[in-house]
C-alpha cells in the first residue's frame, strides 16, 4: 500500500443513541457513515435491546457481555481487519527507544525508522501494579489511542508467595519460579496478595479514559507463556487445570467483582513444535474466557528457515481455531531469541522472511497482528557485568543502516500486507450486537 506521509486524525462527533436510530431510519445510513456515540453513553444504553436489533450492526461473541461500545467495536474491527492485512505491534512503542529524545508518547523508534507509529502499542502490568518499575504510561496510552492505535497489556505479576522477599533478582518477581498458582486461587494462602494486584489493575482500567471521558479499550494478555516454566504460573509450576482456574478467576474477578468492562482477554502460550489443536488446548481456559488466541515465538538468528516454518504452522493453527470459535488470532510476541539478541546478532532479512512466510499461507495470513518486544535504550545486564543490546525494531542509526536491518524493516513497512498506525481507521466506531 502507498503509506501517506502525514498523520491522519479522524474527528469524533458526539450524539445520542436515540439520534442514531432516528437518522438510520430516515436516511438509511450504512456502517461507514456512523460516528461514535456520545461520551455519556452508558453500558446499559450500549447493550440495550434497540442497540442489539440494529440491522447493520456487526454480530460478535465476546467474554464480557457488558463491554463498552468501543471495546466491542475493537473486537469487530479486528475480525474484519485480519482478512485484509497484518498489523505491526511493538512493546513500549513510545516509552522506550534507541533514537527518541522523549518518552512522553510523541516519539518512537518505529516512527523515526519508517515515518509511522506501530498500529498496536504494547505495555505491561509492570507499569500499572506498584511499584511500577517500567513507569506510569497512562498519558502515553491516551496519545496512542487518540491517534487511533490499539492498546495491549501483558501481565508480569510478582510472585504472590515471595513478593515481600525481594532482594536478589529474581526473588519475588514474575521470574521467581516458586510455584504459586494454587496459593493465588481462592482459598489459597496468598489469594489476597494476588487480589491486590488485580485491584490495582482494575482501578487503573476503570480510570483509563480519553479526553471525552470514555474508557479506553485494552487487549489484556493474562499470564502468558504458560507452557514454558520460567514464570511462577508455568508448566512445571502448575497443572493445566490449576492454570486454567487461575486464568478464569482473573477474568471473573476483573469483570464481575471489579466491574472492568473495557478489556478483551487474550491467551498466549509459547509456540508449539507440534502445532496441533490438542497441544494448544491442553492449558487453554475455555472459549467462554478468551477473546484473542495468540502465541509467543522466539527463534534463532541463523539457519532459521525451520523456525519460520514453525511460526507459520502456529499462526495457521490459531487462525483456524479462531475461525471455528469466533475469536481473534494473533502472534502476541515474536522476535530473535535470547541470547542471540543480546549478543548483537542479526538477520538483515528477518522482517521480509516473516511477512513473506505468513503471506504465503492461506490461514496464517489471516492473523490480526504480530507484536515485537521492546527497544531497551540502555540494553540489559550481560554475563560480564556490562549492558548488552536488547532491541527488536531496527532503528534509524548508523549501526542499523550499515548492517542492513533498517532497510529490512522499511521493506516490511512498504509491503502491501503490513499495516501501521496510519493504515487503520474507524477502530472504535463500529456498531455491534452480541451473538
Amino acid at each position: 500500500m502507498n503509506k501517506p506521509l502525514l498523520l491522519a486524525y479522524l474527528p469524533v462527533f458526539a450524539r445520542s443513541s436515540v439520534l442514531v436510530m432516528m437518522v438510520s431510519a430516515i436516511i438509511g445510513c450504512n456502517q461507514s457513515d456512523k460516528a461514535t456515540p456520545s461520551a455519556s453513553t452508558s453500558t446499559q444504553t450500549v447493550n440495550s435491546v434497540a442497540d442489539e436489533q440494529k440491522p447493520d450492526a456487526v454480530e460478535i461473541n465476546i467474554v464480557d457481555k457488558k463491554a463498552t461500545f468501543e471495546t466491542r467495536s475493537l473486537f469487530a474491527f479486528l475480525q474484519a481487519q485480519r482478512k485484509k492485512s497484518i498489523m505491526f505491534g511493538h512493546q513500549h512503542e513510545t516509552t522506550q527507544g534507541l533514537t527518541i529524545t522523549s518518552t512522553d508518547g510523541t516519539q518512537s523508534d518505529t516512527l523515526n525508522a519508517v515515518g509511522d507509529f506501530a498500529a498496536v502499542y504494547g505495555w505491561d502490568t509492570l507499569s500499572i501494579v506498584a511499584p511500577k518499575p517500567e513507569g506510569d504510561v497512562v498519558e502515553q496510552i491516551k496519545k496512542a489511542y487518540a491517534r487511533g492505535g490499539i492498546i495491549t497489556v501483558s501481565s508480569h505479576f510478582d510472585n504472590p508467595i515471595t513478593d515481600q522477599q525481594k532482594g536478589v533478582w529474581p526473588v519475588g518477581t514474575s521470574w521467581d519460579k516458586t510455584p504459586a498458582v494454587v496459593a493465588a486461587l481462592p482459598g489459597g494462602e496468598f489469594n489476597s496478595v494476588y487480589n491486590g494486584y488485580l485491584d490495582q489493575l482494575a482501578d487503573w482500567a476503570n480510570n483509563l479514559k480519553d479526553g471525552n471521558g470514555k474508557l479506553i479499550p485494552v487487549i489484556f494478555r493474562i499470564l502468558h507463556e504458560n507452557t514454558g516454566s520460567w514464570f511462577w504460573w508455568g508448566a512445571e509450576q502448575s497443572s493445566p487445570e490449576q492454570y486454567q482456574k487461575l486464568y478464569q478467576y482473573t477474568v471473573e474477578y476483573l469483570r464481575d467483582t471489579k466491574g472492568v468492562h473495557n478489556f478483551l482477554y487474550a491467551y498466549s502460550p509459547n509456540n508449539f513444535q507440534d502445532a496441533t489443536e490438542a497441544n494448544y488446548l491442553e492449558r487453554y481456559p475455555g472459549d467462554a474466557w478468551v477473546d484473542v488466541l495468540g502465541f509467543d515465538a522466539y527463534g534463532e538468528v541463523e539457519n532459521n528457515e525451520s523456525w519460520f516454518r514453525n511460526v507459520v504452522a502456529n499462526a495457521a493453527l490459531v487462525a483456524r481455531m479462531a475461525d471455528e470459535r469466533g475469536k481473534i488470532p494473533v502472534i502476541s510476541e515474536i522476535g530473535i531469541r535470547a541470547p542471540d539478541i543480546e549478543a548483537g546478532k542479526y538477520d538483515n532479512r528477518w522482517y521480509r522472511k516473516l511477512i513473506g512466510s505468513l503471506k504465503a499461507d492461506s490461514d496464517a495470513r489471516t492473523i490480526a497482528f504480530l507484536l515485537t518486544w521492546r527497544n531497551a535504550p540502555e540494553g540489559v545486564p550481560g554475563p560480564e557485568g556490562k549492558n548488552v543490546p536488547h532491541y527488536w525494531v531496527p532503528a534509524k542509526r548508523e549501526e542499523n543502516i550499515n548492517n542492513g536491518t533498517l532497510e529490512d524493516l522499511r521493506e516490511f513497512y512498504n509491503d502491501d500486507f503490513t499495516a501501521f498506525n496510519r493504515d487503520i481507521s474507524d477502530v472504535y466506531t463500529i456498531e455491534t450486537r452480541l451473538k
